[in-house]
């Protein structure tokens, strides 16, 4: 039997049916490199944003928290449970409407994980992004797609080449939030540049 003051085996039960299992129905835009057929889904993403995130950090800086950079990278795509996840190459009406639909969910999980206020004080002390940890974090989430679509040989969007270079400067601009990754990324761009069977049409010089 639980302390009365330890939440119950009731909303434990609830928190993993209502958020932790449903991250895993989530499908993300991104193929897996061992099945070009089957899409990664949101919790597969955070595991490997997190462990990724914990082994890189300290590396670059040994001033960074990497609890924190675990605790930030396993909830940063929560609110997408209810919001979905909205792909760089969505349509510009979802791209506009993404921060209402990711407001709303947040409020969302924020009263479905009452019990557990770890949940919701974490997605909002990484949507700040004014720590090092949480930066990084926001960072590295960029470069990790490019790592799996060199890894698997395969881009499951196959964009045309100015298309893709419209969201790699996206990704430049949100990846500048921790500099220290931006080399990595530049590497993988060369790499992508080296790949024309990634895309619909060559690219231009």
């Amino acid at each position: 039997m639980t302390d009365s003051s330890s939440p119950s085996t009731a909303q434990l039960l609830h928190l993993t049916k209502s958020i932790l299992i449903p991250l895993l129905e989530v499908e993300r835009t991104m193929v897996l490199p061992f099945n070009h057929n089957r899409h990664e889904n949101v919790g597969e993403h955070s595991y490997m944003l997190a462990t990724l995130g914990c082994a890189l950090a300290p590396q670059l800086d040994s001033s960074l928290d990497t609890g924190k950079i675990a605790q930030f990278a396993l909830v940063h795509d929560l609110v997408e449970i209810y919001a979905g996840d909205t792909s760089v190459w969505a349509n510009q009406t979802e791209l506009q409407h993404k921060p209402q639909r990711e407001h709303a969910a947040a409020k969302q999980i924020a009263q479905t994980t009452k019990p557990f206020p770890w949940v919701s004080a974490t997605i909002q002390e990484y949507e700040l992004k004014d720590t090092p940890e949480s930066c990084f974090v926001y960072a590295l989430d960029k470069i990790l797609p490019h790592m799996l679509i060199i890894i698997g040989d395969h881009h499951p969007i196959k964009p045309h080449w100015d298309d893709y270079l419209r969201t790699e400067e996206v990704a430049l601009q949100k990846i500048a939030h921790y500099p220290k990754l931006l080399p990595y990324f530049q590497e993988f761009c060369d790499t992508f540049r080296a790949s024309p069977h990634f895309f619909a049409n060559t690219k231009k010089d």
